[in-house]
């Protein structure tokens, strides 16, 4: 997750609250941290079988995770399918050739934005973030396929081209390769933290407890020490840094989880509203890649926030409104709630659209 976790709250035995939610946060980081290559996540990545098409598939053993692991991998894709794509746990490859954080870093330092991927590129990755790629092979067994692995296993065994007199010998080309998929859980383990954490203080004798992940996953017990309720101000993405665009009480209606998501973390952040006519076009993209089209969402909405039973929920149906916002919120709450057995609600809080 490679993220900060703020914690206040009242009652109870305060250190030993937090120090049992330290454990729990370095849990959930070994076990779905992209970050690190021992975690449950990164050994799936590197689970990749060919796909080969019209062969039957070679699945292996695959990956054996824990329970909370194949849990949250299966609701994943339910909720890939009940958006219609517009929540993807395997958008990874499409992040990866649109390289946000180097536009970003560019434009700090004031060099020319590195070029847009070109359209063969965002083809391959589009292919290689299919969730179907992502298969439950066994009882807590999970693989990857690989629709490039072959082509790539090729292009490795190539001799190097014959150098004409005078120049360097050079290996074959890799930017034509097909990139790998790449599951990142990113969003949907933050809201499923931010809940766990809530509710381990709860059970440890907290009366009230605010649990931020990431700054867009909260999660909310009881109140605050004044008998009042929690509130979260949410931030005005066509404004400045530090500018407040609205407050959400929490508990809303009995959900305690809320989650939202925004395209201020582009080259520009929130100065993306004030770009003069003329500005560079990827100043205009951002991290929030559309996994159906391959390219940065442009739905004219900025930023979604949603209010949710569980965290979860609510961090998808924030990404996939900011990419599509005709998703229906309550198509998406039945089709989990069956797939789960459990009762779910949603709504939205908060969307601002971009200023014309």
């Amino acid at each position: 997750m490679g993220t900060r976790v703020d914690l206040i709250g009242w009652g109870g035995d305060g250190m030993g609250i937090v120090n049992a939610l330290v454990g729990l946060v370095a849990r959930h980081e070994d076990l779905w941290s992209a970050y690190r290559a021992t975690s449950e996540v990164s050994r799936i990545n590197s689970s990749h079988r060919p796909l080969v098409v019209g062969a039957a598939p070679d699945w292996g053993g695959g990956v054996l995770v824990s329970e909370e692991t194949d849990r949250l991998l299966s609701e994943a894709l339910v909720l890939a399918r009940a958006t219609g794509e517009s929540f993807n746990p395997l958008v990874g490859p499409l992040v990866a050739a649109w390289d946000v954080a180097a536009m970003r870093a560019a434009y700090v330092a004031g060099a020319p934005l590195p070029p847009a991927p070109a359209p063969g590129l965002v083809e391959a990755a589009l292919e290689a973030s299919s969730p179907e790629l992502l298969t439950r092979v066994g009882e807590r067994r999970w693989l990857l396929r690989d629709p490039g692995a072959a082509e790539r296993a090729a292009l490795s065994t190539r001799p190097l081209q014959v150098p004409r007199e005078g120049t360097r010998p050079l290996r074959a080309p890799r930017e034509g390769t097909r990139p790998s998929p790449r599951l990142d859980l990113g969003g949907i383990a933050k809201g499923y933290t931010a809940d766990a954490c809530r509710d381990l203080a709860a059970e440890l004798g907290a009366s009230g407890v605010l649990v931020s992940v990431g700054s867009s996953s909260i999660a909310a017990y009881g109140t605050r020490a004044d008998s009042s309720p929690w509130r979260v101000g949410m931030r005005d993405p066509n404004g400045g840094e530090a500018s407040v665009g609205g407050v959400v009480e929490l508990p809303a209606d009995g959900m305690a989880s809320l989650s939202t998501s925004g395209d201020n973390l582009g080259p520009l952040g929130a100065g993306r509203a004030q770009m003069p006519p003329g500005a560079p076009s990827r100043a205009r993209d951002h991290h929030i890649i559309d996994p159906r089209t391959g390219e940065p969402a442009r739905s004219g909405v900025r930023q979604v926030s949603v209010v949710a039973s569980c965290g979860v929920l609510a961090e998808a149906l924030s990404t996939a409104l900011l990419v599509d916002p005709s998703v229906d919120v309550g198509d998406v709450v039945a089709l989990w709630s069956r797939a789960s057995g459990l009762p779910a609600s949603a709504r939205v809080v908060g969307l601002e659209l971009a200023v014309p």
